[in-house]
């Protein structure tokens, strides 16, 4: 008898939270950011990357939902890079925007930005 109540009571939980999140896509800006957002981009992506010598251009993701991120090379050693680019995807799910590493688990939000 609780089990024949529980069943369906569980169930509707289930399909309701299914219902409410909704599927994450890659985006773009809705507009080209200004200065003050680029900086934002830029400060929150080299603090979840642990680095200082990154270099960006966040003003793309108004075209395109990828943003490259790669390391200065070292001044008088253009041919040494010290490390990899890194690929990140513009995401967006609702209202929020986040920067997703390809590849990897990083996940970096963007709560001033929006996203289409």
């Amino acid at each position: 008898m609780i089990l024949s109540r529980i069943v369906p009571l569980t169930l509707a939980i289930i399909v309701s939270a299914c219902q409410s999140v909704p599927k994450a896509k890659a985006a773009k800006l809705s507009a080209a950011p200004d200065t003050v957002q680029m900086s934002e981009i830029r400060k929150a992506v080299k603090t979840a990357m642990g680095r200082s010598d990154l270099d960006m251009d966040p003003g793309r993701l108004v075209e395109t939902s990828i943003l490259i991120v790669r390391p200065v090379a070292v001044e008088g050693l253009t041919d040494r890079v010290p490390g990899t680019p890194t690929r990140f995807t513009l995401m967006s799910t609702g209202t929020s925007c986040y920067l997703l590493e390809a590849g990897g688990e990083m996940r970096i939000p963007l709560p001033d930005m929006n996203c289409i």
